[in-house]
């Protein structure tokens, strides 16, 4: 992975669960979060998956590092897209 994404102040995971998913880019987001986290490097991750489909969608170990480790908090609103319609 490249250094910069893992060594930035801050990371911005925008809208998780949304990408192509396969046992690359899970074996792979396990270890941007992990590294991230070993070095006390912040990061916030925007997703609409529940806990239940994070887990279904991501490795248990994906789902556990970032269910433990990161404070969640749940926005709630309307959807940009359909208001602007």
């Amino acid at each position: 992975m490249y250094r910069f994404i893992l060594d930035c102040d801050l990371l911005i995971i925008d809208d998780l669960g949304t990408e192509l998913n396969n046992s690359f880019t899970s074996s792979q987001l396990f270890y941007c979060i992990n590294e991230r986290m070993n070095m006390s490097r912040s990061t916030i991750i925007s997703t609409n998956l529940t806990p239940a489909r994070l887990r279904d969608s991501y490795t248990d170990r994906v789902a556990s590092r970032i269910m433990s480790g990161y404070r969640i908090i749940p926005l709630y609103g309307g959807d940009i897209r359909l208001l602007k319609k």
